[in-house]
């Protein structure tokens, strides 16, 4: 029998969505070919960050997993580890749209950096791996994914209001505020809606849009976003948000919620506009295509359905697992 094979994922978050999705989400189908998970942080103390180093050392193969470590610790994980790949899910070398999403000249020599010296890199879409191609290393696409329930759909919550829903963190907030036009426009419409936000903060907006915020957990918020009728995903375009993953596009698809998004990076290929949701390019779309939905239970209901199973087939842990797999053992090999 073949000894099993250990490999360290260095992140500084091991709790956070970066790992949960792209990396313990396929502990399973990875342990099936021989391989142990080993989730390592990256602390910001040297001396802590020793511990790191020393399971680098013991690992078969090595992912830094989004983190743009200094040229100087890069070199030291690229000496320590047999086998080192750089896994990105954003767009590293480029300041936060909070930031202006601008370039920034040290991440961006980091950047450079790591993907000079790693084995392999393998990153979140296809923006991403222009931007490793840029810095001279070619990268395989791996999509951050979701696991798709295999119970039926819950059917949407009852009541006069229909509920819009929203996921995400406080860092990502501000795109949702900024979409304060289409919500004031429906209230000012006369629909009756809830904002239900599953985040770990609740959204500024005006007295006049009701929000429900659902503080977000890891047993319950498939539950809350369960109890939404439609999904939103406002984004504004740059190169901060071109790098984005898309997450909360799928999770909502995944519980069957159709979804407006902006056209956005990948939010683009993964709404199907007209069959999975609405893609809009500006506020007055991303109005027509959340009232279109309020209008219609049944293009719903229609459109939820498709959307989960076109992320059953393009865009779930399921789909995606022998590939990601297939990239390890390359690693290892």
């Amino acid at each position: 029998m073949e000894a099993s094979r250990l490999l360290a994922v260095i992140t500084s978050d091991p709790e956070g969505p970066v790992v949960r999705h792209r990396w313990r989400a396929y502990e399973t189908d990875l342990a099936r070919a021989g391989i142990v998970l080993e989730v390592v942080p990256w602390p910001k103390s040297w001396s802590a960050r020793r511990f790191a180093l020393q399971r680098a050392s013991a690992a078969d193969g090595v992912v830094l997993s989004s983190r743009l470590p200094s040229v100087r610790d890069g070199r030291r994980l690229r000496r320590r580890a047999r086998r080192l790949a750089f896994d990105f899910d954003a767009a590293l070398p480029f300041r936060d749209t909070r930031g202006g999403a601008t370039p920034s000249r040290t991440r961006g020599r980091r950047f450079r950096s790591i993907v000079a010296l790693a084995d392999r890199v393998t990153a979140g879409n296809a923006f991403l791996a222009e931007l490793a191609s840029s810095a001279g290393a070619e990268a395989t696409v791996l999509p951050t994914t979701v696991c798709v329930p295999a119970d039926p759909i819950a059917p949407e919550p009852g009541g006069p209001a229909l509920v819009l829903g929203w996921i995400g963190a406080r860092a990502t907030l501000p795109y949702l505020e900024a979409a304060v036009y289409v919500l004031s426009a429906l209230v000012a419409a006369g629909h009756a809606l809830r904002l239900r936000v599953i985040a770990d903060a609740a959204p500024t907006l005006p007295p006049g849009i009701v929000v429900e915020h659902v503080p977000w957990d890891v047993a319950t918020w498939r539950a809350a976003l369960s109890g939404i009728h439609i999904g939103l995903a406002p984004l504004p375009d740059d190169p901060w948000t071109r790098g984005k993953c898309g997450l909360k596009v799928l999770q909502m698809l995944s519980l069957g919620r159709p979804v407006v998004a902006d056209a956005v990076g990948v939010q683009e290929a993964q709404v199907r506009d007209g069959e999975t949701g609405y893609l809009a390019r500006d506020d007055a779309s991303f109005l027509d295509g959340v009232t279109r939905l309020m209008d219609d239970p049944e293009l719903r209901t229609r459109l939820g359905a498709a959307g989960r199973e076109d992320v059953r087939a393009h865009w779930s842990v399921q789909a995606w697992a022998a590939r990601v797999v297939a990239e390890i053992e390359a690693l290892l090999a």
